[in-house]
């Protein structure tokens, strides 16, 4: 019985990832013919058999045991990971520096942790098979949230046709004006996510921005048409988020980490700190992000890098973050501004890319 259980496993996930049997033969070095009778639950595993197939499907040992797993039947979801992107554009969002970014990151680690995800960018070109992504922002971890449920990605579709269908001047300001309303404090998961992306395709320049009180109050992008999102790419998503284990969180950031242990990888990319010479961007959600925050995430890089996490952070190359991480790796790279509501203000910048290895 555990023989077929296992087996089982195995095909599900390599199935989910798009491997043949010949794929993995070749990746594990084990016979096409023994993979299927493992699948079949018709051989006797070796040890190092079980390590062989976890590491090329990248599972941990313990998950081919998981009996849980098998509690209810499992739904294999096809995606493809060289077309997942960004459902938003997203202030500050990583698409451009994704091959700096990468050549930094480890071979090999654990779980992936993002706690300030945005539009996850590396995220998911990366496409980890177990993770933990986290915003601070209510309404876009919403979007995530609802993208990788079964029953609320259809609400989600049906609700986003229904803004395009609608949209106009008069309504993208009906609708930005929502939160405003203390009724909003009950709107579902699905409306919260429909009206973050729909304002977030329908505004000036795709910004993100919310006052003081938490109101997104960026201008309309006066469009007559607005498309909100792209039907093959937000399947591909979904069923990326639907088939691994992937948490999603709207926490304080470094609640979201308290599970991050040695070996995993944990990528920041927090509101950046502000240029001495001028005036930043940096209001994504209606907590502030100043000073204070810059050095209690130093406390939490350095308390996870003492537990063998590998950390990498980006920030701006200013004077403050520089000696704030002066005992790590650093490394200066070229980013262009690209969503500023003054153009004279997007252009090149000088950003750090910090690593604890």
């Amino acid at each position: 019985m555990l023989a077929l259980l296992v087996g089982t496993r195995i095909k599900d996930v390599r199935n989910s990832l798009m491997i043949s049997q010949e794929d993995l033969s070749r990746i594990t070095g084990i016979e096409r013919t023994q993979i299927s009778k493992i699948e079949n639950g018709n051989a006797n595993i070796t040890l190092e058999t079980i390590e062989r197939l976890s590491i090329a499907l990248k599972l941990r040992v313990a998950d081919l045991f998981d009996e849980s797993y098998y509690k209810k039947p499992q739904q294999i979801y096809v995606y493809n990971t060289e077309k997942l992107t960004p459902f938003v554009k997203w202030a500050g969002g990583k698409t451009q520096i994704l091959g700096e970014i990468k050549s930094r990151m480890p071979i090999n680690y654990n779980s992936y942790f993002e706690p300030f995800v945005g539009g996850g960018a590396l995220f998911f070109h990366i496409a980890p098979q177990r993770g933990h992504i986290n915003d601070s922002n209510l309404d876009l971890i919403s979007a995530y949230r609802s993208i990788k449920d079964d029953a609320k990605f259809n609400q989600l579709i049906t609700k986003l046709e229904e803004h395009e269908r609608n949209h106009s001047e008069q309504y993208y300001y009906q609708i930005r004006d929502l939160d405003r309303e203390e009724a909003f404090n009950d709107a579902s998961q699905v409306d919260r996510a429909a009206r973050m992306i729909y304002l977030n395709k329908a505004c000036f320049n795709g910004l993100y921005r919310v006052n003081s009180k938490g109101f997104f109050n960026v201008p309309s992008g006066k469009k007559k048409t607005v498309k909100t999102f792209n039907r093959e790419a937000l399947i591909n998503i979904h069923n990326y988020l639907a088939s691994n284990k992937v948490e999603i969180s709207s926490l304080d950031f470094e609640e979201a980490l308290v599970e991050a242990e040695y070996g995993d990888f944990v990528y920041f990319d927090p509101p950046y700190d502000v240029f001495e010479e001028q005036s930043n961007f940096t209001s994504y959600s209606k907590e502030s992000f100043g000073r204070d925050e810059q050095k209690r995430l130093l406390n939490v890089f350095e308390k996870l890098s003492q537990k063998g996490a590998y950390l990498m952070l980006s920030n701006h190359n200013t004077s403050f973050i520089r000696d704030s991480y002066k005992k790590y790796n650093m490394s200066v790279i070229n980013a262009k501004r690209m969503i500023n509501s003054d153009a004279n203000n997007r252009g090149n910048v000088e950003e750090l890319i910090i690593t604890n290895y």
